[in-house]
């Protein structure tokens, strides 16, 4: 089975729904995405959630972490199979804006439009009720392999979670609101906090 790695940003490099449309069209059949990203564009995401439902025999394997829209592609496969080391997180989708008041108005209505797709999705997916969806969003919600399968946002557990896990993509996870301890140890010990990007793509190329 042909397989695609989404590593790192979701909208940098390979990581595009360009790319995996493409990946896609020449695996008519069945396809395997790997997932290990702490998110990225939101707007990127949900463009690739789109090529994967419209695939609709995509198998998802999610290695390290899904967090965010990395988390929105992931619960788009037909079989959505996380390592017992791997954590998916779920919150509501962000942004930066700059400019007047007016400016600022605009880009929390857009937010708030993008947070109801996404949990939409969410509830889509995993049948949970929408509004309970939305409450999980609001306080960003980790889940562990074993957490995601109980609430139907994976379908199966892989492996043990153990020395040779895998390790979460490079990002530095203090900027969530509630990291698990895990990452938290992960950005201090690696220095990601303070990595400038080429160190960054280094680590991830050294990795």
């Amino acid at each position: 089975m042909s397989v695609f790695r989404i590593e790192g940003f979701v909208g940098e490099g390979r990581n595009t729904a360009a790319a995996i449309a493409q990946f896609l069209s020449e695996n008519p059949d069945t396809a395997e995405i790997v997932v290990n990203s702490p998110g990225g564009d939101a707007f990127e995401g949900s463009a690739i959630l789109a090529e994967i439902e419209r695939h609709g025999r995509v198998s998802i394997r999610i290695e390290g972490v899904a967090a965010s829209a990395a988390s929105l592609i992931a619960v788009g496969g037909a079989t959505i199979v996380m390592h017992a080391a791997a954590v998916m997180m779920i919150h509501e989708p962000a942004s930066i804006s700059w400019g007047s008041s007016a400016v600022h108005r605009k880009s929390a209505e857009v937010m708030e439009k993008l947070t109801d797709i996404y949990a939409r999705a969410y509830s889509r997916a995993t049948g949970n009720p929408l509004e309970l969806v939305k409450q999980w969003m609001a306080d960003e919600t980790w889940l562990d392999a074993s957490e995601a399968v109980a609430l139907n946002f994976a379908d199966q557990v892989e492996g043990e979670a153990g020395q040779d896990a895998p390790i979460a993509a490079v990002f530095n996870y203090t900027k969530f609101k509630d990291p698990p301890a895990l990452f938290v140890e992960l950005v201090s010990k690696h220095g990601w906090a303070t990595a400038s990007p080429a160190e960054i793509e280094k680590e991830k190329r050294n990795a």
